[in-house]
């Protein structure tokens, strides 16, 4: 459980903490109102034609508009495969990405529950929440009788077992960068029958990324930036905020600790002196009081970067989900506004 603890905690926002009152200040910080957690396994997905054999026939079912074959076989990010007798009718989320990966796929109508902390869209909250994603109500989502749940890597596995044993599929996705996010939303239009949709949303969010990179082009510096998840923890190497400041050309100053979620020390963030200071817990002027932080040049000319917890913007940058190549030029218009003027 040890890796639940991290990057379990470090999974949702903090708005998903603040919104479901729970956990005491030190955990909000130590969470950090982190991105979507990382599980770094690449999924495949196949369908099964089932032969005489018995033997899996591997068909991608990619190609444009293409029906999904059933049974289907789904290798998640886990390393779990699933099988998915039938196209499914009735799904629960436990993610807020998942949740908006469905609506976007169009598939709002077969999603019968969904976490405290799915806030997007505002269609969503028509659907009815199972609870926290830490405390779901078990009993409430085997009533619903759902064909497969999506959920992410912070699912624990007595929950898992216990809807399994009810009769449900668990999908875990955990993408951690545009690709695997991509990814993931044509496997969930694969299980969902929904080919199409996930190929033009894929699309759509390849042609924002090369939009930005375009402009970004033009950029005739390399900034820095240190991301403040609370208490001084950021992301690191291997995260999906990590991978937001790889792909707008930010270097990361917590790039070389060699961990995912690394806290550092006050003296390494001013020995580091980012040209950006990207705050998802502490307002500015809270940072702007801290000894030692007022020295550096980012605080003092305002250079802050700074997202409530609470915000569309904190979510559009946190979700592994089809906002985020939207979420990635948002961050990059912030640290790079000269070229957006």
């Amino acid at each position: 459980m040890k890796k639940k603890t991290i990057a379990g905690i470090l999974t949702f926002t903090l708005a998903a903490f603040f919104a479901a009152g729970c956990g005491s200040a030190a955990e909000e910080n130590q969470a950090g109102s982190a991105a979507v957690s990382e599980s770094g396994v690449s999924g495949t997905v196949s369908g099964s034609t089932g032969d005489s054999s018995g033997k899996e026939t591997a068909e991608d079912g990619s190609g444009e508009g293409a029906e999904t074959q059933y049974p289907l076989t789904v290798t998640d990010d886990l390393g779990n495969r699933v099988t998915i007798e039938s196209e499914p009718e009735r799904v629960v989320s436990l993610s807020p990405a998942n949740t908006e990966t469905l609506f976007a796929l169009g598939a709002d109508e077969r999603i019968v529950g969904r976490t405290d902390y799915c806030s997007y869209p505002e269609e969503a909250a028509e659907v009815p929440s199972i609870g926290t994603y830490t405390s779901p109500n078990m009993e409430l989502i085997i009533s619903m009788e759902p064909d497969v749940i999506f959920a992410s890597d912070y699912i624990d596995d007595s929950i898992r077992s216990q809807v399994e044993n009810a009769g449900a599929k668990v999908i875990v996705f955990a993408g951690n960068d545009l690709e695997s996010v991509e990814q993931n939303i044509l496997r969930a239009g694969q299980v969902m029958n929904l080919n199409q949709e996930a190929e033009e949303i894929t699309a759509g969010m390849e042609a924002q990324m090369e939009e930005l990179q375009e402009i970004l082009s033009k950029k005739t510096e390399e900034k820095s930036a240190f991301i403040d998840l609370g208490d001084y923890y950021s992301a690191g190497e291997g995260s999906l905020l990590g991978n937001m400041l790889d792909d707008i050309g930010v270097r990361n100053i917590a790039a070389d600790t060699g961990e995912m979620w690394p806290q550092l020390s006050l003296e390494k963030i001013i020995e580091s002196d980012p040209d950006v200071y990207i705050s998802l817990y502490t307002a500015p002027e809270d940072l702007k009081a801290v000894s030692g932080l007022s020295s550096l040049e980012c605080i003092k000319e305002g250079r802050i970067i700074y997202y409530d917890g609470l915000s569309p913007e904190a979510d559009m940058i946190q979700r592994a989900g089809p906002r985020l190549a939207e979420g990635t030029r948002l961050l990059a218009e912030q640290i790079y506004p000269e070229l957006f003027s």
